[in-house]
């Protein structure tokens, strides 16, 4: 157990020999905030501060560079965005001060923005700045060099993934189609041409399975939300079968877009998690409303179902477990069917949160739409929960 000074809800990256936590401020803080804390084997290395004056200051995810320097952005609400690069001893590299102009257009007098940014590193100097504003109705991608304040390319879409020279965003919505509407656009990295279109309708990306995105399928859902809402009655409201669809979950091919497999999960998906030899998904039961975490195979395969009850987000997968929040008091461990081990009990092990509970989740909504998302981060066989005050390291 680890005491945390970063007040913010991402989850924890892991980097080699370091813990990163992001902080920031809400707009009644005053003194010195934290939004950077790095932490390794003997306990905190560095924490990065920065005077709060009255307004909220959220950072966006945390990356690095392939030299090991780590990324930061930081948006002061009606004051500027800024890029950290920060050196592992501490040290801020680089800090660029992204204008307050198209496209970005971050101060705006609007203290509830809701701007969310991720930065991904191309090499060591270059990087890919994107922005979502008021879930998804204006956002982008930009192509900079660091300390350079021009950009080399720019899109519309927001950042989903970035490997291997291809870059994946999603278009902004279309509300006046169901779904709503949008697509995913793969582009060359170097110069932001598009390589290929795909309609994804309401796609989340869960995660990745070598050159393959995985995507749930939530488009059903919102449009039954949009369409029905007006006309539920109290007694609808416990009928889960008028809303409970199956769920698609899909694989699409990074390099051209195609899907590679489609499956379907029973029930209304609620939270994914990729792991190394196959997809979990957590899902509302069509026949009673209960909450069940279905497994499948990285071929899309069909692999088994492990029954919950109550309310459980799936926030990992290793080749021998599933690990899922319950009724956000428990982490459980679930072990996953098939790969020709023997049987043994469905919940190897069970352990409370930590004191407090965990921290409030971060995830970018896009068109309305995201996956249940919890600041626990899996690296090898350590499992990293972020609690309110405090990190929770576990062997899993």
């Amino acid at each position: 157990m680890i005491e945390s000074k970063c007040g913010w809800s991402a989850a924890p990256v892991v980097s080699d020999d370091l813990i990163l936590l992001a902080g920031g401020a809400s707009g009644q803080a005053i003194g010195e905030a934290p939004i950077l804390q790095a932490i390794d084997e003997d306990g905190e290395r560095f924490r990065l501060s920065r005077k709060a004056s009255g307004r909220d200051i959220e950072p966006g995810e945390i990356s690095t560079t392939p030299s090991g320097d780590i990324i930061l952005p930081v948006y002061e609400h009606d004051t500027s965005l800024k890029i950290l690069r920060v050196g592992r001893d501490g040290v801020v590299r680089m800090a660029d001060e992204l204008p307050d102009d198209d496209p970005y257009d971050v101060v705006a007098y609007d203290t509830s923005s809701k701007l969310r940014v991720a930065v991904r590193a191309v090499d060591d100097d270059g990087y890919l700045c994107s922005w979502l504003y008021r879930q998804g109705r204006r956002q982008g991608i930009t192509y900079r060099r660091w300390g350079e304040p021009l950009y080399l390319w720019t899109s519309e879409e927001w950042l989903l993934h970035a490997s291997g020279g291809t870059v994946v965003g999603a278009t902004s919505p279309d509300y006046a189609r169901p779904g709503p509407a949008q697509s995913w656009v793969g582009r060359d990295v170097a110069t932001g041409a598009a390589l290929w279109l795909r309609d994804t309708g309401g796609y989340v990306l869960a995660g990745t399975a070598g050159d393959a995105l995985i995507a749930v399928d939530l488009a059903a859902f919102d449009r039954t939300d949009r369409t029905d809402r007006a006309d539920r009655t109290e007694r609808d409201e416990h009928d889960h079968s008028k809303a409970a669809r199956d769920t698609g979950v899909h694989a699409i091919d990074l390099t051209t877009g195609e899907p590679t497999w489609s499956s379907l999960v029973p029930g209304r998906a609620h939270s994914a998690a990729v792991g190394p030899d196959g997809v979990s998904v957590c899902a509302e039961s069509t026949e009673d409303g209960t909450w069940r975490v279905h497994h499948l195979g990285l071929d899309g395969a069909y692999e088994g179902v492990t029954p919950l009850g109550g309310h459980a987000c799936v926030v990992a997968r290793t080749p021998e477990f599933t690990l899922a929040l319950v009724e956000g008091q428990w982490l459980m461990a679930l072990d996953n069917p098939g790969g020709g081990r023997r049987p043994g009990p469905a919940e190897p092990w069970t352990i409370p949160i930590p004191l407090g509970g965990l921290a409030p989740s971060y995830a970018a909504r896009v068109a309305d739409m995201r996956l249940d998302t919890v600041p626990i981060t899996l690296a090898g066989s350590r499992c990293h929960l972020r609690g309110t005050e405090s990190l929770q390291i576990i062997e899993v």
